[in-house]
């Protein structure tokens, strides 16, 4: 324990590139020849291929800013336990389908700033856990109805900035858990083709909220006109519009949408999130959750390895009912009735190291409504072992002065025997 400090400077891992590469992944390992962290993000010379000569035990390998154009069939097969894949910043024109096949544990998939043009039922095969999918500036133009069925645990999609000019209206529809759907800076064309897919948008809680920058951008008479939201400067939505015109001959959607008339909204009690009036204001949505008297708030108090408390304000007064739900990857529980203006929940038995997402909900008529929700980060169990305390710091105190009173010894003993040899010297020559 004397060189304590010595021991708290290494880490459970490694930097190293791999023998025999002139430039390559850099590598963080961990017990047992684990690869936690793969990082071959602009590689020397870029690589066009997916490396397969990395430990197959990595979780998070970073391939972005190379040059890969292709995804082939199963060619990250041998890589079982990742559960982060990013891809961003390369030229990925094609993924074949089934190349994420074996992919089981995969949680984040980034595929950003790509050239890719489609997402189509088998690209997205062999991801039952994917929660959070990024495709945002890519070339995509089509989104077949099925591409996300085989990811039913996904949270957040983010298809904003691309090139969709119309979606299905059941694209999203068997994504029980999405929250968050970004849409944003595709040039949507607004004619019954459309009209499904609002009325998917309308019944969606997206929990970005975000709807004031979705916009039509075709045909002409169209261009400029809000999805949903009426603003400032438009007093009317694609929605309303598209409503009188594709009801006689035109596309009638599979569900009911809301529409965005007054008389013809069903009555308040029928809907578990917003007011028939959150929607039809002629002012921008509010985001801002600063008023809990109006918005449900959710903020962390504290955060260990095992557990965390919460504070969660709800309205007053209690015209629904409040409750905490838990998300993590596809299991979803209740953690706990909500019956006061502001409360402080404890959660117990939450594992190290782990992304949890916990909301605030209402419930109403069978259907909930997720208002705001909270991304909590447990700590490591290696954090907890070296949080300060009265008894560690004690310890590390006289763990110091041990050492230094040992080298004053030391020093005292050398000290004594430099001046012994010198009386020693001193005597064999009297002259000296």
């Amino acid at each position: 324990m004397s060189y304590w400090w010595f021991f708290l400077t290494l880490v459970p891992f490694f930097w190293y590139l791999p023998p025999g590469a002139e430039s390559d992944c850099w590598l963080i390992e961990g017990d047992k020849g684990y690869v936690w962290l793969a990082i071959c993000s602009q590689n020397q010379p870029p690589y066009e291929t997916i490396p397969q000569h990395i430990n197959s035990t990595v979780h998070d390998l970073r391939l972005n800013e190379n040059k890969l154009k292709i995804i082939g069939y199963a060619s990250l097969s041998r890589f079982g336990n990742l559960t982060d894949l990013n891809l961003t910043k390369n030229e990925i024109s094609y993924i074949e389908d089934g190349a994420f096949l074996g992919q089981s544990n995969l949680q984040i998939l980034q595929l950003g700033y790509n050239k890719l043009t489609n997402l189509s039922e088998g690209m997205l095969r062999g991801m039952p856990r994917l929660q959070f999918l990024f495709v945002q500036h890519n070339l995509i133009e089509v989104v077949t109805p099925g591409a996300f069925s085989e990811c039913p645990s996904l949270i957040s999609i983010d298809l904003s900035s691309n090139r969709l000019t119309k979606l299905d209206g059941i694209t999203f529809v068997g994504l029980q858990a999405l929250m968050a759907c970004e849409l944003a800076g595709n040039p949507f064309h607004c004619n019954c083709e459309l009209y499904g897919f609002l009325g998917w948008l309308v019944m969606f809680n997206n929990f970005t909220r975000n709807y004031d920058r979705l916009q039509c951008e075709s045909p002409r008479e169209f261009s400029g006109y809000p999805l949903l939201s009426p603003r400032l400067h438009h007093s009317r939505n694609a929605i309303t519009v598209l409503q009188a015109q594709c009801k006689n001959g035109g596309y009638i959607p599979r569900e009911r949408p809301t529409p965005f008339i007054p008389n013809s909204l069903p009555d308040t009690d029928e809907n578990s999130g917003y007011s028939p009036g959150d929607l039809l204001s002629s002012e921008p949505t509010p985001t801002s959750t600063t008023d809990s008297s109006g918005i449900p708030t959710i903020e962390i108090h504290h955060v260990t390895g095992s557990s965390a408390t919460l504070i969660v304000t709800i309205p007053s007064p209690y015209k629904k009912m409040y409750i905490l739900v838990q998300y993590n990857n596809s299991f979803v529980y209740d953690v706990t009735t909500l019956k006061h203006k502001k409360e402080y929940i404890t959660l117990d038995k939450l594992k190290a190291h782990v992304n949890y997402t916990f909301c605030v909900a209402s419930i109403r008529n069978s259907k909930r409504y997720n208002h705001t929700c909270l991304f909590v980060f447990t700590r490591s169990k290696d954090k907890e072992e070296f949080s300060p305390n009265t008894s560690t710091t004690t310890h590390y105190i006289m763990t110091i002065l041990g050492c230094l009173f040992g080298m004053v010894i030391i020093l005292g003993v050398v000290y004594y025997c430099l001046r012994k040899k010198r009386m020693q010297e001193e005597k064999k020559n009297p002259s000296m």
